[in-house]
């Protein structure tokens, strides 16, 4: 459950402001390069994070109604005999 909001916490931060999240992860990930706050994004990539924290919240909220398999569903089920089939390459 915590995991779920985090995740909703997170999208809804890279829809809602994507410039803040890409400088926040930037000055992160690029920290031991002299000057990482003079790098700008493009304005596809701004966009891409931002449809990316959307779809991240909109799965996050829809999460706990998928289908989970339960510790009682194990059971095997019977396909048949398995056929091995072999062509002929004799042309």
């Amino acid at each position: 459950m915590l995991l779920r909001a985090l995740t909703f916490v997170t999208g809804i931060a890279g829809a809602a402001g994507p410039e803040k999240l890409l400088d926040v992860c930037a000055r992160s990930m690029l920290a031991g390069y002299e000057n990482p706050e003079d790098l700008e994004p493009s304005e596809w990539y701004v966009d891409a994070t931002r449809y990316a924290g959307l779809l991240l919240a909109v799965a996050a909220l829809i999460a706990p109604f998928l289908p989970t398999p339960s510790e009682g569903d194990d059971e095997e089920v019977e396909d048949g005999p398995v056929v091995d089939v072999i062509e002929s390459s004799d042309d």
